[in-house]
């Protein structure tokens, strides 16, 4: 750089103490020292501090809402059907070969559910002047969507009935699951035209009782069932799909209030096949659908399969259910369904008589005497259907008895001769020994009394005679189950 030349250095006077002398060299080594000491400082401060680590901010999660949807109750009050399990003498036959059908899962048309979990409250609109509130009234505890998949008490139940009556009845017995028997025809008399009518009612009255709900669903109307089908005879539609429409709108219509559907009935006999026994590979491809519908809307929902009717092989009339078991399974049963149903009647051997050597010189009904079949026996029905599960690999499925009983009535109904050789204290012993046994087994689903109050409601009936409610009162089987634990 050139120096400016105008610059001129300015020259010191000097001093003139003495003390000045040494002076500067004194500066010059304090400052020396001090220089030395900040810097064996910064390198000590330098080599052990450690800068702070910062923290990534997070936001916490959103809590997730459930959406609770209702509908409103329709006008129209639906008819109820209730099931008539009519004995069938067996007979040998040749088995039935079966095809597997393929299925495609319905997708049901959007609906809201009806059902409203007891503990959720409606919102209210908002508004600038705040509303009086009323003190919440206690409901009782409902059951979650989904139910335990074992061993339980439950019973069928007329709901013509009045409801309050029974949920008493009910409740009082320490009963858990209650089945109805749901007919599609009053329903949806017309397609898309939909009866829901006192369902409504009664699917929410049982719910906020807090019980578990089967609903068995069966009987096709006449606009779904084949043109040259019998319709003087209960029947299935002659399209799965329109089936598992509807049992998609009533999925999703008690969606959280039923726990378990049985889908179609005693399917082995000609009074629900449309007049002939329904082949287990048509069946299966009803089931099929309906099993991936009601998965497809609620996945918690137990699928049961329809429990066929014990009989044996009646030409025309009836199919030997263990043999259609059989069929089923070979169909493709184990991969659409949660539970086998089945109907192990009792007639007039006890629960716990083997078919084979069960004895009875008295009984005026000789069948299960002198025409050897597992049909007549709880016990031999039960373990029938078992082996069959367990030679088809399914042995971790449990059976569910949706209908057993035994009949008491003198004079009986026709068809029904073998309840003239009951008495209510052999029914009351027989009920009892059928719960304990299928308990102790440890494959038995919850299984259903047929019935608690058919007596009431329907008296001298064939459904009358299995009920354990009668106009006179409670019977010795009532009183059986009231004391027994559960």
């Amino acid at each position: 750089m050139q120096r400016d030349s105008s610059f001129r250095p300015v020259t010191p006077q000097p001093v003139s103490s003495s003390s000045t002398r040494w002076l500067l060299p004194v500066i010059l080594v304090g400052g020396a020292v001090v220089s030395v000491v900040c810097a064996a400082a910064f390198v000590v401060f330098a080599f052990l501090w450690e800068p702070p680590i910062p923290t990534s901010h997070v936001d916490p999660p959103t809590p997730g809402g459930q959406v609770v949807r209702f509908v409103k109750e329709q006008p129209a009050v639906a008819a109820v059907v209730a099931p008539t399990p009519t004995p069938l003498p067996p007979s040998p036959t040749a088995p039935v070969q079966a095809v597997a059908p393929t299925v495609t899962p319905v997708q049901p048309t959007p609906t809201q559910s009806f059902i409203q979990p007891a503990e959720a409250e409606p919102a209210e609109e908002p508004t600038a002047t705040p509303k009086p509130t009323k003190p919440k009234s206690k409901q009782p505890q409902a059951p979650s969507a989904g139910a335990p998949n074992r061993f339980a008490y439950g019973i069928q139940v007329d709901p013509d009935g009045a409801s309050q009556e029974v949920v008493k009845h009910v409740k009082r017995l320490g009963i858990k699951w209650v089945k109805f028997q749901l007919s599609w025809e009053d329903i949806e008399p017309s397609q898309g035209q939909y009866n829901w009518g006192a369902w409504d009612q009664i699917m929410l009255t049982y719910h906020q009782a807090g019980f578990y709900i089967l609903l068995s669903v069966v009987k096709a109307p006449d606009w779904a069932r084949p043109a040259n089908t019998d319709f003087s005879q209960e029947g299935p539609p002659a399209d799965p799909t329109t089936f598992a429409r509807f049992i998609g709108e009533m999925t999703q219509r008690y969606r959280t209030g039923v726990q378990a559907i049985e889908v179609w009935n005693e399917q082995n006999l000609a009074r629900e096949g449309g007049g002939a026994p329904m082949p287990a590979a048509d069946y299966v491809a009803l089931l099929s659908a309906a099993y991936r519908t009601i998965k497809h809307v609620d996945p918690s929902v137990i699928v049961v399969s329809g429990a066929p009717t014990p009989a044996g092989d009646v030409p025309g009339a009836a199919i030997d259910d263990i043999r259609y078991l059989e069929q089923m399974y070979a169909a493709g049963l184990k991969d659409v369904s949660d539970a086998i149903g089945v109907h192990p009647s009792g007639y007039n051997c006890p629960a716990d008589g083997d078919w084979q050597t069960v004895s009875d010189p008295t009984a005026r009904f000789r069948g299960p005497f002198e025409n050897r079949h597992h049909s007549w026996c709880f016990r031999g029905t039960m373990e029938g259907y078992r082996n069959v599960m367990v030679a088809n690999g399914d042995a971790n499925k449990l059976l569910w008895p949706t209908e057993f009983g035994w009949a008491v009535a003198n004079p009986p109904p026709p068809n029904y001769e073998y309840a003239a050789d009951n008495t209510y204290e052999e029914q009351a012993q027989w009920i009892i020994s059928a719960f304990q046994q299928a308990q102790a087994w440890g494959w038995v689903g919850p299984m259903f009394l047929w019935n608690l109050n058919y007596g009431v409601t329907k008296p001298g009936s064939e459904q009358a005679a299995f009920s354990i409610l009668t106009q006179q009162g409670p019977t010795p089987a009532y009183q059986a189950l009231l004391s027994i634990p559960k």
